[in-house]
């Protein structure tokens, strides 16, 4: 014993010694954060339909898709409402994405006495098919370069405040221009923060009916304190189904359909969905802004409407609409969370520090460029002293931030400028909640000292619930009795390298073949740096596998119309 207390005790000096020496180096945990360079796709993997990256998909997994295959991916995939991603998965317009995004539709059709959010919605006919009001999916059916006539516009401006006016006049311009030509919704969307501008045509779904959502205890088991983790056993899925003019069911030739095999570990898998916004590009003056001053603000104003909305509920607990707030509100500030997380962890700040230093060393490199846009990263230094002013007086308005923040967006779109005059489309712009493609594959990771299953089965649905017996961890009673024929052995969720943020819910993972191979529902707490770095380390997409979607609405709901039409394609 008293060798050991002896061995201890040199042990220590040793220890505090090193910590000294390592502080003194800009060391973290064991890291010579000097020597910490920016990984090859720290800035991401949400390529655009745009510019399809048909070379890297070629060299990276020897897949080389035809214009024929990105157009069917495009056209199969879905904007659902103004939340979320979705996708065709039958020749009879029916539609996938998560509970959590239909969360708010399954509440509208809810009829008096009726519970279904405790029960689940199952129609078992197309009569029982619940249209819902004002829920709309989108189609992305055109792509239109049109970055000349924008920048030209922009350029004539002589200060910053007329190009942001020229810009926002051009861009009302333009959309009713385009939407009045083609008879269908058009966006501008800017990407590089305009580097380059499209305009996008959407094809509008407005009969969109309720065909199939579980109990809430599936589509959210785990609750909040399983939100942003994995391993994961979530059911997150609900399927409505658009219908034409006529009241039909809408006929497509562009839909996914549903792999007999599910995932499999190492072949590559894509993501299409809309992510809603990344900061990749920000500049290190930015981050340390929002780290400091910004985000800290937002958590706290988060906060402060939950415990609002919690003493709301307490009042009225079975209010489904102060439910889904109070979900929203929560999830939001687990993101930020951990985002701000991620602002605080050294290693992904010198990365940062890394990529912005070598992109400043190559835009110093080009004379041309440099006449012609100066020194973003200085002015947009100094807006953030502005700012770090305006919060320090404590008169902050979603007004006196947007005056400030219209300046910056001028200098920052120089900033996008120059990034794609110097990388071009080898580096995907920033998310946009426009329609992306992201390619990964299955991969563990290291947690909590071991690492994590690639997928987990059903058995570990049931351990949860027999392990906590609490409120977010309970089950519905038909789940309780599974019968005979349901196999708790099939693959329940998984995770993968896929590139995803907010907005990507919904979206459907597929294989090269374009067969739906799972669901994306949420990240790991590790992804949501992914905001303004993207990692391969442990940042995970985290889906439902497309066998244990089957599996449920087959074996355990006995949803025999609608698991014939994901195996089929299409309505019998």
């Amino acid at each position: 014993m008293r060798k050991f207390a002896k061995l201890f005790q040199l042990l220590t000096v040793a220890l505090l010694f090193t910590f000294q020496f390592s502080y003194s180096q800009n060391y973290y945990q064991g890291i010579n954060l000097d020597t910490v360079k920016a990984g090859k796709y720290d800035m991401g993997k949400m390529w655009t339909f745009d510019y399809p990256p048909k070379d890297y998909f070629a060299s990276e997994y020897n897949f080389s898709p035809t214009d024929e295959w990105f157009n069917n991916v495009r056209l199969s995939a879905l904007k659902f409402d103004d939340i979320c991603s979705a996708s065709f998965v039958s020749a009879d317009g029916l539609v996938m994405t998560n509970h959590h995004c239909g969360r708010e539709s399954v509440t509208s059709v809810q009829k008096q006495g009726e519970d279904l959010h405790k029960n689940g919605f199952i129609a078992y006919t197309l009569a029982d098919e619940r249209k819902v009001p004002g829920l709309f999916v989108e189609q992305l059916i055109e792509i239109i370069d049109i970055t000349k006539e924008m920048q030209d516009a922009i350029e004539k401006g002589l200060t910053d405040k007329e190009k942001a006016q020229i810009k926002e006049n051009k861009i009302k311009e333009l959309e009713e221009k385009y939407s009045q030509k083609t008879g269908n919704r058009a966006e501008i969307v800017s990407l590089y923060k305009g580097g380059k501008y499209s305009v996008y045509i959407f094809k509008r779904y407005n009969d969109v009916r309720l065909v199939f959502a579980p109990e809430n205890e599936l589509g959210f088991f785990g609750g909040d304190p399983d939100n942003f983790t994995y391993p994961r056993y979530d059911l997150d899925c609900t399927f409505f189904r658009v219908y034409d003019e006529s009241g039909q069911p809408l006929k497509t030739k562009y839909f996914f359909k549903w792999s007999k095999n599910g995932p499999v570990i190492g072949e590559p898998l894509f993501c299409i969905g809309n992510p809603g916004g990344t900061n990749r590009l920000k500049t290190n003056s930015q981050l340390f802004f929002d780290r400091d001053y910004y985000y800290p603000y937002v958590l706290k104003r988060i906060g402060d409407m939950m415990a609002g909305l919690k003493a709301q509920l307490d009042a009225d607990p079975n209010n489904a609409e102060l439910e889904d707030q109070y979900f929203n509100l929560s999830n939001g500030f687990k993101s930020y969370t951990g985002l701000l997380k991620g602002l605080n962890d050294p290693i992904l700040i010198a990365r940062k520090k890394d990529f912005e230093k070598t992109f400043k060393k190559d835009y110093q490199a080009k004379p041309e460029l440099l006449s012609k846009f100066g020194d973003p990263w200085k002015e947009i230094e100094k807006i953030q002293e502005e700012k770090i002013t305006l919060f320090k007086s404590g008169n902050v308005t979603r007004k006196t931030l947007g005056e400030i923040s219209q300046k910056e967006g001028i200098y920052f779109e120089s900033l996008g400028r120059i990034l794609f005059e110097l990388y071009g489309t080898n580096i995907p712009p920033d998310a946009t909640f426009t329609l992306r493609i992201s390619d990964g594959v299955i991969k563990t990771y290291d947690y909590n000292g071991t690492i994590t299953p690639p997928y987990t089965t059903f058995y570990g649905l049931y351990d949860r619930y027999y392990s906590f017996k609490s409120k977010d961890w309970d089950l519905p009673q038909r789940w309780l009795q599974p019968p005979p024929e349901f196999h708790m052995e099939t693959p329940f969720n998984f995770i993968s390298t896929n590139d995803i943020i907010g907005g990507n819910s919904g979206s459907p993972m597929i294989n090269k073949d374009a067969e739906i191979v799972g669901l994306i529902f949420d990240g790991n707490i590790e992804s949501l740096p992914g905001d303004f770095i993207y990692t391969t380390e442990s940042n995970r997409t985290v889906s439902v596998d497309s066998r244990g979607l089957l599996e449920a609405i087959k074996n355990m709901f006995k949803a025999k119309r609608l698991a014939t039409e994901l195996e089929n394609g299409g309505l019998e």
